[in-house]
């Protein structure tokens, strides 16, 4: 048995499970619990989440020291249109510094930064990066499930809540959608600034057994070049009865 502890630091507890011919035994888990002192120290953590408004999200700092002497030699990243990021010497050879921020007005992203080190044992360090940045506008659930979801059940519909995630007044200037397969109902909030989405399936024209998925298109006066999307999800299994727990 082997155990890989890279990209871990601090309290790591694993588990295996080994499996065998004993009748009497024939699975073990065995636990293994320790500390790992790690060559290059990342803190507070290797991960980075932004989430928010973009002008509200502040800049994430880590700090890098090692154990023994090392010197950042290059990094990259997969975000480079989201995130900006610099590397700053604090004590050459001892200890680094990273800045990362945010440049997404809104949307979601996920991927990392790696920075490549001179120590053998630790070639590089990846830094996970994720972000959820809310726009002008907020439309919730972002994904959907409507239809017939089995024979013995009624038909699913479903309701989306639109809002100004600053509480300002505005409209709907369109709704797009595959009116094949959905209708959309407008309400306007009672206790709070926004709309409501009424989304009923078209379930006849979606063959039986099937299931089709299609995208809802928000744009307001408030953030006209921002398009929130909801993921609409139509299913119809009018003909397939809902199976019994035995």
């Amino acid at each position: 048995m082997k155990l890989t502890l890279r990209n871990y630091q601090g309290k790591v507890l694993k588990k295996a499970t080994v499996q065998s011919d004993d009748p009497h035994n024939p699975e073990l888990i065995v636990k293994m619990a320790g500390t790992v002192q790690a060559i290059i120290d990342v803190k507070p953590s290797t991960n980075i989440l932004f989430r928010g408004m973009a002008d509200q999200l502040s800049e994430s700092v880590l700090d890098l020291a090692g154990s023994t002497p090392f010197h950042i030699s290059g990094n990259q990243s997969n975000l480079s249109a989201n995130i900006a990021y610099t590397v700053e010497t604090v004590e050459e050879g001892k200890h680094y510094r990273l800045r990362v921020s945010n440049k997404t007005s809104h949307g979601n992203y996920s991927g990392f930064i790696r920075l490549d080190t001179d120590l053998a044992q630790k070639p590089d360090i990846i830094i996970r990066v994720s972000g959820f940045i809310e726009g002008e506008i907020s439309a919730k659930p972002q994904n959907i499930l409507i239809g017939k979801l089995c024979a013995t059940q009624p038909e699913r519909v479903a309701r989306v809540v639109v809002i100004s995630n600053r509480n300002k007044p505005f409209e709907i200037t369109r709704l797009t959608y595959d009116q094949d397969l959905m209708s959309v109902q407008q309400e306007t909030l009672e206790d709070q600034t926004g709309f409501i989405l009424d989304i009923q399936p078209k379930l006849d024209t979606i063959p039986a057994g099937s299931r089709k998925q299609a995208s809802l298109k928000i744009e307001t006066d408030l953030s006209p070049d921002e398009n929130v999307e909801v993921l609409v999800n139509v299913l119809n299994q009018s003909g397939q009865p809902e199976a019994q727990n035995k």
